[in-house]
């Protein structure tokens, strides 16, 4: 019962901090609303034992925060980032992080996207 309650925690928190939002900025500045400017966003391999490649797609040049949180939300690692039009990679390497699952978070001036991270 008790692992139970915990997955369930763990699928709630998640699908919490797995969001994707605007600024009322983007909309002064012509842009169309819901336009995602960072897609195919994934870690391969995860799970993973010491390090992870975090892969994504931007439409556009920009700056972008890359963190990363423990479950109960303290941040561990962050990362200013400037992206390149098209596939983007970033290696991450694991140093003493303990095993267990984390939330890396990618955000740019009009949205945030955020999914898990295992390490074994």
């Amino acid at each position: 019962m008790k692992k139970l309650l915990l997955l369930f925690f763990v699928f709630c928190s998640s699908l919490l901090l797995a969001q994707q939002t605007e600024n009322k900025k983007d909309m002064d500045s012509g842009e169309k609303p819901n336009s995602h400017t960072l897609t195919s966003v994934s870690a391969y391999p995860n799970p993973f034992n010491s390090k992870t490649q975090i892969s994504f797609k931007s439409s556009k040049h920009q700056q972008i925060e890359f963190n990363i949180k423990n479950l109960l939300g303290t941040t561990i690692y962050k990362e200013q980032l400037t992206t390149k039009i098209g596939r983007n990679a970033l290696p991450f390497m694991r140093d003493n992080l303990t095993k267990g699952m984390y939330i890396y978070t990618l955000k740019s001036e009009n949205e945030i996207v955020s999914k898990r991270l295992v390490i074994r």
